[in-house]
C-alpha cells in the first residue's frame, strides 16, 4: 500500500493504493491553501478506511514541475512523513503522472500545464510495452515553442490545464490530429502518482529523503529578481529528483 501525495496544480489530492486497488482519493479543495488541508487530508483519508501510515510500503509524491509553493509544501511533507514513519519515498515527475491518466494510449501524449509568464511546462510521452517512455524532456517554453518541437503529422493527445488555455493556438496548427483528453483528467492524479510510485518501489528504486526536491525547471520571481538586483551573472540549474 502506496500512500499518494500531489500538490503541483490548484487541484491538489491525496490516495491510497495497493497492488489490487485504489482504497481512497480525496481531492482537496482549490479554495484553501495546500498548507491548510495537505495533513489534514492524510489524516482523514487513513482515518476512513481504518489504516496507519505505518502500514504503508512507502510514499510517493508528485515532485514538479508545477507550482513552486504548493511542491515545496507537498514535497516536505511526504519526506518528514517519510522521515518520522522510517518509509521509503519516491519522487514522481508530475507531467509522467499526467500523461498516465490516459493509460496504453496508441498516439503520443503531451501534457501541458500553465506555467504562467506565457509558458508552459511540458513534455512528450509514448507508451511502449505498457511503460511510458519520454519522446521529448520535460521542459518550459513558450507555446509557440511547444508547437514547433511537435511533428504535426502525427496525431497527439494533448492533456492538462495548460492545453485548454491554447487549445485554439493548437488546433490552428494540427487540426484534427490533435486530440483533447476530457476535462476531467486534466489534473495530475495522487492515485495516478501513487500507481507509478508502487512500480518503483517493487523495483526498490528508492530517492533519498535526505536529497529529494522538487524539481522547478526554472528559477522563481524571487530568484529572478535577486538576480536583477544584485547583478548576479551566475547561471541557473534545475534542481534534480
Amino acid at each position: 500500500m502506496v500512500l499518494g501525495i500531489e500538490t503541483a496544480t490548484r487541484a491538489a489530492s491525496v490516495a491510497l493504493v495497493s497492488e489490487e486497488e485504489i482504497l481512497a482519493e480525496y481531492i482537496l479543495s482549490g479554495v484553501k491553501s495546500h498548507a491548510e488541508q495537505l495533513l489534514r487530508g492524510i489524516d482523514q483519508i487513513l482515518s476512513d478506511t481504518g489504516k496507519s501510515l505505518t502500514e504503508c510500503s512507502g510514499i510517493a509524491v508528485s515532485v514538479g514541475p508545477g507550482s513552486f509553493t504548493g511542491l515545496r509544501i507537498g514535497v516536505s511533507t511526504a519526506k518528514a512523513l517519510a522521515w518520522a514513519a522510517n518509509l521509503p519515498i519516491v519522487g514522481i515527475s508530475t507531467l509522467r503522472a499526467l500523461a498516465a491518466n490516459i493509460p496504453h494510449a496508441a498516439y503520443p501524449i503531451c501534457p501541458v500545464l500553465d506555467a504562467r509568464k506565457r509558458e508552459v511546462y511540458t513534455a512528450l510521452y509514448q507508451w511502449v510495452e505498457g511503460e511510458l517512455q519520454a519522446v521529448i524532456p520535460e521542459q518550459v517554453v513558450s507555446a509557440a515553442d511547444m508547437i514547433h518541437q511537435l511533428d504535426r503529422s502525427l496525431k497527439i493527445i494533448f492533456i492538462g490545464n495548460g492545453s485548454r488555455l491554447y487549445q485554439g493556438m493548437i488546433q490552428e496548427q494540427f487540426g484534427k490530429q490533435a486530440e483533447f483528453s476530457p476535462q476531467s483528467h486534466d489534473c495530475p492524479r495522487a492515485s495516478t502518482v501513487a500507481s507509478l510510485g508502487l512500480k518503483r518501489l517493487l523495483a526498490q528504486q528508492f530517492d533519498l529523503v535526505q536529497t529529494l526536491v522538487p524539481t522547478y525547471l526554472r528559477p522563481s520571481d524571487a530568484e529572478i529578481n535577486w538576480s536583477q538586483k544584485h547583478g548576479s551573472r551566475s547561471v541557473y540549474l534545475p534542481e534534480n529528483n
